[in-house]
Formats: C-alpha cells, sequence, structure tokens
C-alpha cells in the first residue's frame, strides 16, 4: 500500500500550527517531545459514576464545583501520595489533600533539618528508624495542616477567588498533559503499529484516512497549548492569568468540527475492520493489552478524548470567569474565549449525544434476533434515534401475551421474550405506518389501549394506568416527530387501514346471523372490520389497500367496499371479486355508505358487568360475561356477544354467603344466588372488593323501589 503523509503534507489548512507560533518567536518543541513533570498538587476526588471511560478521565482532575457541562459523567482525579509514608513528600509538597503549597525557602530549611538530624542520629535498627521517620512526619504533617486550616479561616473572599484561579490553572494544565498522552497514543503508537518494517501501511488509503481522521493536526496543536500552560504554571506568580493563551488557542479549535462530524464513521470503520480483518484485529488487541500505553481502555474509549475535551475546556473557564473580578485585566480575554470554546462544546454536546445513542441503539439491536436487511442497513435513512423500551401485553386472537416492545424514532419492534436478555422480533412496525393510538375498553385485557398501523392493529395493555399513558404518548410523540402527543383517532377509511381483530374468546357466536360456533362452524375475521363471522356471513373477497391484495370480508363491509370502488360485475369477477347483492353503480353512491370509520365490536355492558365463574357441575365452573340491567342478569358466553346464553330475572331472589351444606370452595370469594324452590346459582370472584361490588348490585336489582 501506498504511505500516506502524517506528516506536514496532508494538505489540511491546520497543518503548520507548529509553524505558525514559532514564527510569532514562541518555540514549540518536536511532537514526539514529552514535557518535562512539574509539581502539581492534586484536587480532592469528585464521586461520580461514568458511561464511557477514557484516559482524560483516568489521569486528569477536576476543580470541583458544579460541574456544569452535560457531557461529562466523570471528572478526573489524580492519585494524591501517602506524605504520612514519606517525609521528605510531606515537606516538597505540603498537604496534597488539601492542594497548598510551602515557600521553596521553608522547603530548604526543612530539608536542610531532616538531613542534619539524619547526620547526627545514633544507630538504630531500620524498624526504629522508620517508626520515627513516620512519627516525625505524622507531627509536621498535623502541625502544617492546622497552620494551613487556619489561613484558610482568615482569607478574605479576594484570596479565596486568587487561590482557586490557581487550582483550576493547575487543573487545566494536568488535564491537558494527560489528554495530550491520549493524542499521541493515537496518532503516533497506534498509527505505527499499523505499518510495516518499512513504514508502509498495511491496510487500505481510505481506512487509514477514516480511522484517524486529523488527530495528527490536533496534537500539532495541543504541544503547543500544553508547554504553554506548563510554562505559565511555573511562572503563575509573575503572570497570574490563562485567558491570554486561551484566547490565542480558542480559534483553532474549529479542528474539532471536522473530528467530530467523521467520529461515528470513524469508530464504524475501526469495528468493521476489527471483525473481518484478523491482522488488524490482533494488532488492536496487542495495543489494547499493552496496559502501559491504553491503560485498560479500548482504542475507541481514547478516540473519544477529543469529543470530551472541548467541553471540559468550558466547564473549566466557566468557573474560572465566576471567580475572576471583572475589572481584571485577565476578564476580556477569558469571556472572549469561553464564547468560542462553547459554540464548539455545543456541537460536542451534540456529537456526544448522537455517539451515545448509537451505542445504546447498537447495544439493544444486537440482543434481538429475526430483524431482516431491513433495519441492519440504514445508511439510506436517517439515524434511528432510541425512544421507549419495556415489557408489554399483546392481545392476540387466541389469547394474551407477553411481548418486550423496542420503540425508535423510525420502527416499532414487538419482539418474543426468550430469556437472559435475548429477544425474538415478531412483528416490524415502521413508524411511517401508524395511523393512530387511542384507549381501548377489553374487559380481557388490563389496562389497554389500542395501536392502529396501516398493516397491522392491535391491543396492548400496561400493568397499570401510569405505564399505560407513558407507552400512549411515547407513541403519540413518535407519530408527531418528536413533538407533542398524538392520541387522537383520525378517521379510517375501511379497507385502507388494518382493523383491531375481535379475539376468538370475546365471541361465542357469529356476529351477524347469531349462530353459536362449534368444531364445524367455525370462527372467520372479517379484514376488514376484525369482527367475527361464521363462514355463510364472510365469503366475500373484496380488494384491501393495506395488505395489498384480496381478502375475506364480511357482508355488509362487501356492501361498502363494492359501493367504493364503483367497478361493474365483469372486471369484479376479473379481479376475483365478490359481487355486492346492493351496489350502487357509481362512485358518488359511495358516500352515502356510512363507513367514515372503522365500526368496532359492541361490548354488552350495563349498572355492572365483568367477568365471572359460574358453578356449573361439583368444582366445575364456567366463566361468563355477566351484565345487569335493570332486575335482570345477563349471561354472556364471549364479550362481544349479542345475545346472553341465559338471562335471570332477579326480582325476589336472595343474595347471600354460601354455607357449609352447599359445599363451595372459596366461600369468602363466591355469592349465593337463590330462590324459594329453584336451584341456587354460585357466582365466584377474583377478590373479596369485586364480590362486594357485585353483591351491592344483585341486592338491588332484588327488589324495586
Amino acid at each position: 500500500m501506498a504511505d500516506i503523509s502524517d506528516g506536514d503534507g496532508t494538505g489540511s489548512k491546520f497543518k503548520n500550527i507548529r509553524m505558525m507560533f514559532e514564527s510569532q518567536g514562541q518555540a514549540s518543541p518536536p511532537v514526539s517531545q514529552k514535557p518535562k513533570k512539574i509539581s502539581v498538587t492534586a484536587p480532592p476526588k469528585i464521586n461520580g459514576n461514568s458511561t464511557t471511560e477514557t484516559p482524560e478521565t483516568r489521569n486528569g482532575s477536576s476543580a470541583g464545583a458544579d460541574g456544569k457541562s452535560q457531557v461529562l459523567r466523570n471528572h478526573p482525579v489524580l492519585t494524591p501520595t501517602d506524605h504520612r509514608a514519606n517525609p521528605l513528600a510531606t515537606v516538597s509538597n505540603i498537604s496534597t489533600d488539601n492542594r497548598l503549597s510551602v515557600p521553596e525557602s521553608n522547603r530548604s530549611s526543612a530539608l536542610s533539618d531532616i538531613s542534619s538530624s539524619e547526620d547526627e542520629a545514633p544507630i538504630v535498627s531500620e524498624c526504629d528508624t522508620q517508626d520515627q521517620e513516620s512519627d516525625v512526619g505524622e507531627e509536621e504533617h498535623d502541625a502544617t495542616y492546622e497552620e494551613e486550616m487556619t489561613k484558610r479561616r482568615e482569607e478574605t473572599p479576594q484570596e479565596k477567588n486568587k487561590r482557586r484561579r490557581f487550582k483550576i490553572a493547575e487543573e487545566l494544565y494536568t488535564t491537558e498533559e494527560a489528554y495530550y498522552s491520549t493524542l499521541t497514543l493515537i496518532n503516533e503508537t497506534f498509527r505505527n503499529r499499523l505499518k510495516d518494517d518499512e513504514g508502509v501501511y498495511m491496510f487500505p488509503d481510505k481506512t487509514i484516512r477514516e480511522i484517524f481522521i486529523n488527530t495528527h493536526e490536533l496534537q500539532n496543536l495541543h504541544v503547543v497549548l500544553r508547554d504553554r500552560l506548563k510554562d505559565r504554571i511555573e511562572n503563575w506568580q509573575l503572570r497570574p492569568r490563562i485567558g491570554d493563551i486561551m484566547k490565542s488557542i480558542a480559534p483553532y479549535f474549529q479542528l474539532y468540527t471536522d473530528y467530530m462530524a467523521k467520529f461515528e464513521n470513524a469508530i464504524k470503520t475501526l469495528n468493521e475492520m476489527s471483525a473481518k480483518n484478523e491482522n488488524f484485529s490482533q494488532i488492536v488487541k496487542d495495543l489494547e493489552a499493552d496496559d502501559e500505553h491504553c491503560q485498560k481502555l479500548k482504542i475507541s474509549q481514547h478516540m473519544l478524548g477529543p469529543v470530551q475535551r472541548i467541553p471540559r475546556y468550558r466547564m473549566l473557564l466557566e468557573q474560572y470567569i465566576e471567580r475572576l473580578d471583572e475589572t481584571s485585566p485577565d476578564y476580556p480575554d477569558v469571556k472572549d474565549s469561553l464564547d468560542k470554546v462553547a459554540l464548539a462544546a455545543n456541537k460536542a454536546n451534540d456529537n456526544i449525544t448522537k455517539l451515545e445513542n448509537f451505542q445504546l441503539v447498537s447495544q439493544l439491536l444486537s440482543n434481538v434476533s429475526g430483524l431482516g436487511l431491513t433495519l441492519e442497513k440504514q445508511e439510506t435513512r436517517a439515524p434511528m434515534v432510541y425512544i421507549k423500551h419495556g415489557k408489554i401485553m399483546k392481545m392476540s386472537r387466541r389469547n394474551i401475551q407477553d411481548r418486550f416492545i423496542f420503540l425508535f424514532s423510525d420502527v416499532i419492534l414487538i419482539c418474543k421474550i426468550e430469556g437472559h436478555g435475548k429477544y425474538k422480533c415478531n412483528k416490524k412496525i415502521f413508524v411511517s405506518d401508524l395511523r393512530s393510538i387511542a384507549d381501548n375498553s377489553d374487559p380481557n385485557m388490563t389496562y389497554p389501549f389500542e395501536l392502529i398501523t396501516k398493516k397491522s392493529s392491535f391491543i396492548l395493555g400496561g400493568k397499570d394506568e401510569p405505564e399505560k399513558r407513558s407507552w400512549m404518548a411515547a407513541f403519540g410523540r413518535v407519530m408527531a416527530g418528536g413533538g407533542q402527543a398524538t392520541t387522537t383517532a383520525s378517521p379510517q377509511r375501511l379497507g385502507l387501514v388494518a382493523p383491531v381483530w375481535i379475539p376468538d374468546n370475546g365471541v361465542s357466536m357469529c356476529m351477524s346471523c347469531e349462530r353459536t360456533f362449534t368444531t364445524i362452524v367455525r370462527r372467520h375475521h372479517c379484514r376488514a372490520c376484525g369482527k367475527v363471522y361464521c363462514s355463510m356471513c364472510s365469503s366475500n373477497k373484496q380488494w384491501l389497500a393495506f395488505d395489498n391484495k384480496n381478502g375475506r370480508v364480511c357482508d355488509s363491509c362487501n356492501t361498502i367496499l363494492s359501493a367504493r370502488d364503483g367497478l361493474d360485475d365483469k372486471t369484479r369477477k376479473t379481479r376475483g371479486l365478490t359481487n355486492s347483492n346492493f351496489f350502487p353503480g357509481t362512485k358518488d353512491m359511495s358516500e352515502e355508505i356510512p363507513d367514515s370509520t372503522l365500526t368496532k365490536g359492541t361490548i354488552q355492558s350495563g349498572s355492572i358487568n365483568g367477568h365471572i365463574l359460574v358453578k356449573v357441575g361439583e368444582g366445575h365452573y364456567q366463566k361468563y360475561w355477566c351484565v345487569v340491567r335493570g332486575v335482570i342478569l345477563h349471561l354472556y358466553a364471549g364479550t362481544y356477544d349479542k345475545k346472553a346464553k341465559k338471562e335471570m330475572p332477579l326480582l325476589g331472589w336472595n343474595i347471600a354467603e354460601p354455607q357449609d351444606c352447599d359445599k363451595v370452595q372459596d366461600v369468602t370469594l363466591t355469592l349465593k344466588v337463590g330462590h324459594q324452590g329453584l336451584d341456587p346459582m354460585f357466582l365466584k370472584f377474583q377478590s373479596e372488593s369485586e364480590k362486594e361490588k357485585w353483591y351491592e348490585a344483585l341486592e338491588k336489582a332484588t327488589f324495586v323501589d
């Protein structure tokens, strides 16, 4: 492969950044030169959780306060030295935990005292020497701590702000040094491992450009910033300001715009190469296993460092300017720098949000099987945005099933739960096919609502009312494209939108001729309205636009659809469609047919209604949909049945608790409805509260006011 220049020949207008600074009379060391270590005290640790760990968040420090940047999950922390175990460290860097310093004269005096005491000390055992040094170190540490705390309590607000500004400047340098090490790892160490012995890349030029983006130019920029900050910290007493440095560097932060725009693609290329190229994958694994360089982090996590760096500048500058008086000569430069950094930080925040969403979507979809190519190839579509996921109940034709829904900005995945965090996608619904979300009163489902789509519609249920409303609001936001929830159903034309099917156990008879369903008389769903009919009442064929094919429809829907299409009998026969018994012959007549909305099945209701278990034999119960209307108790075999299986006038009947002689199980949940000379009926309820509610309703129906 041809070598790609990663020096000044990249062609970018920022490639000579270091030369520009040198032309201004400010020398800059070579990129690979490592700075000398300077004594910088560490701030106290700040506790927090981090979703993504980077070298900077592992090695840096934090100025504390409030952490205003929305993208910084964890403030970097330096590891303090245990000064009680080393008296020399205590003298040279007093009270690291409180981030205080000692004048050079005091430091020299302390070192001199220790040196002279060691010359005059008698010969003792090694253990005794260590104990004595430890005691001396503890005494000096305690005395110094008390002295410094006293000084802090006596500080004026101006002195306190001055001290804190220095600590922020210190943190700016220490984190910059850690960040520069990250850039060196990416741009030098990682790059070099992708080359052969002759210095030529072993992989395609396009791959190298996509992975490294403009990290070389970023490294050139930050070696200048790092060295300037280092010099300023060492000479802080002479020039206690950072605004001039940040102002000169801030315009070049536009380099990050290009990096952040291409970062997601860089991670994608890195992952693809690791998956399909064994040589590349081994290089990455070897580098990540090198704790000296990668510090137990992945390369992709190191590559996130530049994305997080700009928001950290913003946070530190905001903390710095809060402690700076507006009359200070440093104030205008810091204010100007903060404005420029804020623009870049806003772009970084947006990019981090997109990245986190990309990672979350990828992680969720990795646990779902059966997706198909339509979701795996996303290049030609807008990025998929995660909205909500969770367990929900779904009413099928035969029963109620537990399902797991993944709701994204452009697709809904309804999955079967396979266990161990794995799911199988049973149904994919694109948001563009959604038509409405509305309440539903089906008694077979707890807290139901219906999802109406172009190709399939069904009833879903939550575990409680808040969960139901939460799901309805989430679906509504998706339908509105991120706006407010839209749960008002717009009129849906018959045959253009998939209906919600009435479940099989919701009816025991044809919803037209009322024939009872048996093993011979079978149930058939009308594909246009979703109701259940016998074969004689649903033997028609009509074109259904939502399904893009002919479908079985009931007599009522056949009349409506025939009137709408306006086709003659010959054409209808050619297309395999059924002729209607009522055919107006013109399209205009179709407007007289009232089909503006999908007609739903009617649930039988009264002053009180619900499912009750009725005793039909010794220890045997049958479930009925029971309704009280006036003084009559109606027992329906199905919720949507038009005709009751049994009707009982309640006038004169006695409602009471079962007796021991009745030989009834669960006496506390059962009511006895009896009449003199007639066999009693036993009603069993799901709870005592439900039983009390029905007792009051039945007792009221046994007499006339």
